[in-house]
């Protein structure tokens, strides 16, 4: 082999590499892929299904059943864009309507859950100011943090279009301090510890809705159970699932008596005497009376889920603490 051609073969391949490097280089970051219009469904994509609900949600229900309705699901966030305090400060315009992720440092606590953040520990004056919807512990001026929220202007409206406690909350003379600045509506707050202190904490069950959730969480399976065995006829099938729904139903009833609540008894009630009229209907072999009782059911346990439940922040349920408890 001629040793100067095989070196004449790299200097060419590796000018070659670097022409190549340079030009990669040049290209424009990749942006964030783009929000479908509102009202327009994202296009459909491998691993882009609908997540598994939480709570009390029937398996199985054909398309025709009348049922508990699913409680609508939280808006999925729009992807964290990572930014620079000192960038948005700059740009604010850049980054308004943007979910961004900002690592930067505190510069000081304004209200039990807002505070300022700049690039600089020492202080640039480019602070952008962070709103939470709580903060379990305080913020330490120049510790390290990670916010992660939608980028808005100084303006209570537009707070409120994110969040209506944020807002709520915010004493006007914040907004009048700082007119004109990058606000952050926080969905995280994350410490240096990876200790996310805006986080949402469900509050803790009484020992009695203790025993209401794991009476609500064999409804489902049950009921959904119990339709399979009315649609096919099969007697053993409902007694085995109207015997779990009767006693899970007379729990209910007995939660709501202790909240004294006539409404969600009375649904309890109805509910229960469905079950035991059904279970009598399957055992004398009258599907069509079977059928008819199990509309009647699933009508009571949406009735109840819409008054008398809620969705937490997380995608949990629990009763509704406005004016149940």
């Amino acid at each position: 082999m001629n040793v100067h051609h095989s070196f004449g073969r790299l200097a060419v391949a590796a000018g070659l590499t670097a022409w190549v490097v340079a030009v990669a280089a040049q290209q424009p970051p990749r942006q964030p892929p783009q929000q479908p219009p509102a009202g327009q469904q994202p296009a459909s994509q491998p691993g882009n299904q609908t997540p598994r609900q939480s709570g009390n949600q029937t398996p199985g229900q054909p398309s025709n059943q009348t049922g508990p309705p699913a409680a609508p699901a939280p808006p999925a966030p729009k992807p964290a864009i990572p930014a620079a305090a000192s960038s948005i400060a700059q740009r604010p315009d850049d980054f308004y309507g943007q979910n961004v992720s900002v690592y930067a440092t505190v510069e000081r606590q304004l209200t039990p859950t807002a505070f300022s953040i700049d690039q600089d520990p020492k202080g640039t004056g480019k602070e952008v100011i962070v709103l939470a919807r709580r903060l379990h512990e305080k913020v330490e001026p120049s510790a390290y943090i990670t916010v992660i929220g939608e980028v808005v202007r100084a303006e209570a409206a537009e707070i409120a279009k994110v969040s209506k406690d944020v807002a709520s909350s915010l004493p006007p003379e914040v907004l009048a301090e700082h007119a004109g600045k990058p606000f952050i509506v926080a969905t995280a707050v994350v410490t240096t510890a990876l200790d996310d202190i805006a986080k949402f904490i469900p509050p803790p069950m009484t020992p009695e809705e203790e025993v209401l959730d794991k009476a609500m969480k064999s409804v489902g399976p049950a009921n959904g159970a119990l339709r399979k065995g009315v649609d096919a006829a099969n007697a053993e099938l409902v007694k085995t699932n109207t015997a779990i729904l009767a006693k899970a139903f007379a729990e209910t009833e007995a939660f709501w008596k202790s909240r004294n609540n006539a409404e969600a008894v009375k649904i309890a009630q109805t509910a229960r005497s469905a079950v035991d009229t059904l279970a009598k209907a399957a055992a004398m072999g009258n599907w069509n009376e079977a059928k008819a009782q199990n509309t009647t059911l699933n009508q009571q346990c949406a009735s109840c889920h819409k008054s008398f439940r809620e969705r937490l922040e997380d995608g949990s349920f629990a009763v509704r603490r406005d004016g149940t408890r």
